[in-house]
């Protein structure tokens, strides 16, 4: 292929990537699920499962309608290139932002397999024949096909699997993500933390924020920040107007939990009387987006149970419940 081919199917590549992640953002209701740290039962598997696989070839096919109608043929040639590089394209993205240890890798290699496949075949046996595009009246009785196939995809979509191996993979990375993070910043955050229940939330606070802004996103808003276009910083997403570093990020959002902590106690004792109402008082002075808040609250909990469950209370720890 030219040159100028392979730049146009790249670049189509990443207009599918941001595509399917927009409309799968868009369509939660529907039972898409997105990549978390926590365990979510997969409501939709035919859903998704589908979606992942058939969405790429379904945009290669949209792209070779257009470009026949606008006379651009040679854009078609071998366009099944823009399923591959997507494919691959978002593994690589996704092992580079540090969540590979979060990938279903079975999974991830049934979906390119099929997506591949089905996008070669349809290239070869449809695409390439512009006849596809403008078919006749006979043809289009085919469509009643689409009932079966419909019934076989409700069907499916009522299984429903186990997610004990989804679990095991969450909370290996919970463990991995929060041993490396204890290795890096732990005796600055125990410097700044009162109390075990400080500290915790300040790892959980770290790890979601790490996971929304891996290092890839920070190296982008590390240039953006030059020119005033980013306002947050480092592995805590601080908010500065000067640079700094995922070490000062983490020192000053360590401050700014703990600060919140004691004005939460001090303004009001009477309401903010258990870990629960100063847990979100502080989250929501971090960011008030309900999905940050109620993520951040599993991680803690999660962190609780995996790592703080048998250590020795504080006297301050005892505002979230009796020692």
């Amino acid at each position: 292929m030219e040159v100028s081919l392979i730049g146009v199917h790249l670049g189509l590549s990443v207009m599918l990537f941001l595509s399917m992640n927009w409309i799968g953002k868009h369509s939660l209701n529907a039972g898409y699920i997105q990549m978390s740290v926590f365990v979510k039962t997969d409501e939709a598997p035919a859903f998704n499962f589908l979606y992942r696989s058939f969405a790429p070839v379904v945009f290669i096919t949209l792209v070779s309608a257009l470009s026949y109608t606008f006379k651009q043929d040679w854009l078609v040639e071998k366009i099944y290139m823009v399923v591959i590089y997507h494919a691959f394209g978002r593994l690589v993205f996704n092992v580079l932002t540090g969540r590979g240890a979060l990938l279903n890798w079975s999974m991830q290699v049934a979906y390119i397999v099929v997506s591949t496949s089905v996008a070669y075949y349809i290239y070869s046996n449809l695409i390439i024949d512009k006849a596809f595009f403008f078919p006749e009246a006979k043809d289009i009785g085919n469509a009643l096909w689409l009932g079966v196939l419909g019934f076989i995809y409700h069907t499916c979509n009522a299984v429903r699997f186990s997610d004990a191996k989804t679990k095991k993979r969450k909370d290996n990375y919970l463990k991995i993500t929060y041993q490396k993070y204890r290795e890096l910043y732990g005796s600055l955050i125990e410097d700044i933390a009162q109390n075990n229940n400080q500290e915790r939330l300040i790892y959980a606070v770290l790890i979601y924020e790490n996971f929304n802004r891996p290092k890839l996103y920070r190296l982008v808003e590390n240039v953006l920040f030059l020119f005033g276009l980013a306002r947050t910083l480092g592995v805590m997403q601080v908010t500065t107007d000067k640079f700094i570093n995922d070490r000062e990020s983490v020192e000053l959002g360590s401050i700014k939990i703990v600060n919140d902590y004691q004005l939460a106690v001090e303004k009001d004792k009477s309401y903010y009387s258990d870990w629960w109402s100063i847990r979100r008082f502080i989250l929501k002075s971090y960011n008030p987006d309900d999905d940050y808040i109620s993520e951040v609250v599993r991680i803690d909990s999660e962190l609780k149970s995996l790592f703080y469950k048998d250590i020795k209370r504080l006297p301050e720890d005892c505002i979230d419940e009796p020692c």
